[in-house]
């Protein structure tokens, strides 16, 4: 198979500066930061986020790391993003994670109006009013320490499976993800003057048959096995078949119409995948969106030329 197309899980960090603050336990913090975020999100008419156990392990690292080695900012100095550390702590590579940072200098050891006065600041900060206002999370992480004649450095994480691409996000049914994928596909031949594309059910079964439903364990460069995935007495039928894939992380829990035309848009920006798709020798098109609901999604298209009759 050619053409493999993966695009990066989202990452969003946001950092702030603060000054002066007091103490109590990480639990109480954490249920008290939780319920602040869930009260701004309730005002935005955003559902409410969970506590997620690893969310708040890369918190606490982070935090950690951040007081012991005198250091403030989103990466570390070896260049762990918080990604790393939400993968470390054992949270899925493919949601959206987004984070937030504070440094407290000269503070006294937290208590609850410390942490108060944490969410009000990151709610006046635009950047990180953005992540706690987010759509498409789902979970929620916190870390606060120092303070008491050390700086005092708190941390929020935030992981979900982010939204879909495109202007069309609502859920759709999967005949109208691949037709979106070819009204797109056949928009932009249109455009270069080349004749429109035919909707294959082959191809479109045996895209499906190439990109399972379950994406574990699944990746692009295991796509293999066209001439298998065909039936028999197609075979004979083509000219030629050429496949592109791609990836995407924190794309939303639902297919979209969004999701399918977002492919198609990142293969026509790539020279060599726009000249595939844009061979006037073409005649049919297939298509598969695949997702595991947590906001990984994997395209796999299948353009042919089929043999005059």
């Amino acid at each position: 198979m050619r053409g493999a197309h993966r695009l990066s899980p989202l990452v969003l960090a946001c950092g702030l500066a603060l000054a002066g603050q007091p103490a109590a336990a990480q639990s109480e913090f954490l249920d008290q930061a939780l319920d602040l975020v869930n009260a701004s999100r309730a005002e935005a008419d955003l559902p409410a986020l969970e506590t997620g156990a690893d969310l708040v392990e890369a918190a606490r690292a982070h935090a950690e790391d951040m007081l012991a080695r005198d250091f403030y900012a989103h990466e570390s100095p070896e260049g762990d993003t918080v990604q790393d550390r939400y993968i470390a702590a054992g949270g899925d590579e493919w949601e959206l994670v987004a984070e937030n940072i504070a440094r407290c200098t000269g503070c006294p050891a937290p208590d609850a109006a410390r942490i108060a006065s944490l969410h009000e600041g990151w709610m006046n900060s635009p950047g990180h009013r953005e992540n706690i206002l987010r759509q498409g999370l789902a979970r929620f992480g916190f870390a606060v320490v120092g303070g008491g004649g050390r700086d005092l450095y708190a941390v929020q994480t935030f992981a979900g499976p982010g939204q879909s691409r495109g202007d069309s996000g609502a859920a759709a049914q999967p005949e109208e993800v691949a037709a979106a994928a070819l009204d797109r596909l056949n928009a932009a031949r249109r455009e270069a003057g080349v004749p429109a594309l035919e909707p294959s059910p082959v191809l479109d079964e045996a895209a499906r048959e190439l990109a399972p439903e379950d994406l574990a364990g699944f990746s692009l460069s295991g796509i293999d096995g066209l001439q298998q995935a065909l039936p028999p007495e197609e075979m004979g039928r083509w000219a030629s078949i050429a496949s592109l894939a791609g990836s995407c992380g924190g794309c939303g829990a639902a297919l979209s119409r969004g999701d399918a035309e977002s492919f198609v848009d990142d293969w026509l920006e790539q020279g060599a995948y726009r000249d595939r798709l844009l061979d006037p020798d073409l005649t049919h098109f297939g298509f598969v969106l695949r997702g595991d609901g947590a906001g990984r999604k994997v395209a796999l298209a299948l353009s042919g030329s089929a043999r005059a009759e």
